[in-house]
């Protein structure tokens, strides 16, 4: 597991507990949004490395393009 993964798994962590430990509503519906954001970026983590293996490219790289 690379550094930016654990970093990223640590900060959804982070936030999970700060949604837990929250009494206030409006901090919640604050932290949700970066939790949201979080574990999109996980996902599209996780999905290349699904391609690399599965395209047996370690190095597969893609980049998020833009809809004109």
């Amino acid at each position: 597991m690379s550094v930016r993964s654990r970093r990223l798994d640590d900060r959804i962590r982070e936030l999970c507990a700060r949604v837990a430990s929250s009494k206030d509503a409006e901090e919640v519906n604050l932290i949700l949004p970066e939790l949201q954001s979080a574990i999109h970026q996980a996902i599209q983590r996780l999905r290349l490395r699904t391609v690399a293996v599965m395209s047996g490219r370690p190095d597969f790289r893609t980049e998020r393009r833009k809809i004109p």
